[in-house]
């Protein structure tokens, strides 16, 4: 039996199946994958001819910062099980999986964000951690040692930054760059721009908090954060999907 998790962002729709937590012990979702897909939104549908050749998942775990506008063609994909499990749709709570959530209003924090930290929590362990995750926006988010989220920041990802210079300029390029240390074509200028005002926000906030946090870690996932990290002149642990990770945390510990 597996766990179906999917990750529903503002831009893609990636989802994986792993082998069931034990009775027992923790597990990772890194360590018991078995498939994974990303599908842009329009293109939901087409889940439907990979999901029929796989088993009945034994539990569905979604995170859905789109809207409701991606619920339906979802819930139709799914269909493709008759005896499948209701869905899990997961939102943010006061506290889950020895992670505390210290908004203001625990419910209007962003669920992607919520298991990106359960994510984190689960792979450091208990040690503070920066938890950067690099999509349309960029969240950095601030996890202490006892498991308590305390704040973070969001800021446009690399691809709107990028996109942003294009549609608010009247000159500058809407071409691919190259990040390059001392650019001198435009397209070049722009993007490694863009990557230095990523790494200098996610370096600010970690020399920021390591005064208070000694033992500090930096954990990046993400879309863009294979082009984040060879920017970064800190260390730090990267993951492909915290969402995933976390929703399988999640998944393991539902009833």
């Amino acid at each position: 039996m597996s766990y179906l998790l999917i990750d529903i962002g503002n831009t893609f729709l990636k989802w994986g199946t792993y082998g069931e937590a034990p009775a027992e012990g923790r597990a990772l979702a890194l360590d018991r994958a078995q498939l994974f897909g990303r599908v842009l939104h329009e293109e939901t549908s087409m889940v439907m001819a990979e999901w029929r050749r796989l088993p009945t998942p034994s539990k569905i775990v979604i995170a859905n910062v789109a809207g409701t506008r991606v619920v339906n063609p979802v819930l139709r994909a799914l269909e493709v099980w008759p005896d499948a499990p209701e869905p899990h749709w997961v939102t943010s709570k006061a506290e889950q999986c020895g992670v505390r959530n210290g908004y203001l209003n625990p419910a209007a924090l962003g669920v992607d964000r919520w298991a990106a930290m359960i994510g984190a929590r689960a792979i450091l362990g208990e040690r503070p951690a920066l938890v950067v995750v690099c999509g349309t926006a960029t969240t950095m988010d601030l996890l202490t040692a006892e498991g308590e989220f305390v704040g973070g920041g969001i800021m446009p990802g690399l691809g709107l930054m990028v996109r942003a210079l294009h549609l608010n300029t009247a000159t500058l390029p809407d071409a691919q760059g190259d990040y390059v240390d001392y650019p001198r074509q435009t397209v070049d200028a722009i993007a490694s721009g863009c990557a230095h005002a990523q790494a200098g926000a996610v370096e600010r906030l970690y020399f920021l908090h390591k005064r208070k946090h000694p033992d500090l870690r930096c954990i990046i996932s993400g879309g863009a954060a294979r082009t984040l990290g060879p920017r970064l002149t800190i260390e730090f642990t990267y993951h492909e999907n915290l969402v995933l990770e976390g929703l399988y945390q999640i998944a393991a510990s539902l009833p």
